[in-house]
């Protein structure tokens, strides 16, 4: 697997973490790419000290602030995890991540070519970022139009489910703790049996139904987190290019809903949204 720029949404325990698998795998042939971009408000979190060690060839600073590149017991030699943290283009950008990603995605929406091979690592406790962002889209294509959440109309089908105060609707086909690093595989660690669900094909059927009920859906926004390499799940780039596609693709109404879901194969959180005219 091949991608120009890989963005990590935090540099803490959890962003550190995606950061040292994601240097195991490049040391290890598993993945490439052109950059890590981590982004975080702090700037002083984890991640900014192995930053700032990677681009001053610090080797104290990397032995300082890095993380074990090898599981316990691995006997590759320090020389060889030291060598490949400091030759990980590694990069933290200070900034909330709605600003930046308004910035990012826009830059890919304008280029989709140059931001082919991108993708993004979202963190597991970030809120509905993605519901948010594809809000400020509809009001760039419908404006002047007033954008809310609003309850969702039909849900996944699965054994848990939440609604959030802010109407994000969370959704899971576990019912129990699965671990940070699961990699959903085709076998469920938890049941030992085959896992014979999928999130993103629970959205799909929950939007037919809501069209077979006479509240259909004028745009999907699927944003799709899958295991890459090394416990790194993510979801590509093009995925915010196609949902400012299905956007635009509507045409003028005086109200539209669209549908946003950020999902991985167990986990979801959805949003609906509703454009009105402004008056």
């Amino acid at each position: 697997m091949t991608y120009g720029t890989i963005v990590v949404c935090g540099g803490g325990c959890y962003g550190g973490y995606y950061v040292r698998q994601l240097a195991r795998a490049r040391a290890a042939g598993a993945t490439s790419f052109e950059r890590i971009v981590v982004v975080d408000r702090d700037p002083g979190c984890a991640v900014a000290h192995l930053a700032a060690a990677i681009a001053r060839d610090d080797a104290d600073g990397i032995a300082a602030h890095g993380w074990r590149l090898h599981r316990n017991g691995d006997q590759t030699p320090l020389a060889t995890m030291e060598e490949a943290y400091r030759q990980l283009p590694l990069h933290l950008v200070t900034s909330d991540w709605a600003p930046f990603f308004d910035e990012w995605f826009g830059r890919a929406i304008a280029e989709p070519d140059a931001s082919a091979r991108d993708a993004v690592v979202p963190s597991p406790l970030m809120p509905h970022l993605l519901a948010d962002w594809v809000a400020a889209r509809m009001r760039v294509h419908h404006a002047p139009s007033l954008v809310e959440r609003i309850v969702l109309p039909v849900s996944p089908d699965t054994p848990w489910q939440r609604t959030a105060a802010d109407l994000a609707h969370y959704a899971s086909f576990a019912t129990w703790m699965c671990p940070i690093n699961c990699i959903e595989p085709p076998r469920c660690p938890e049941t030992r049996g085959p896992r014979d669900w999928s999130m993103p094909e629970s959205v799909r059927r929950a939007a037919d139904l809501a069209a077979a009920a006479g509240a259909p859906f004028d745009a999907v926004a699927l944003f799709h987190t899958t295991h890459r390499a090394y416990g790194v799940g993510m979801f590509d780039v093009r995925d915010a290019v196609e949902a400012d596609r299905s956007l635009r693709r509507v045409g003028p109404a005086t109200a539209f809903t669209a549908l946003v879901a950020s999902v991985s194969h167990c986990h979801g959180a959805l949003a609906a949204l509703r454009a009105v005219p402004a008056t």
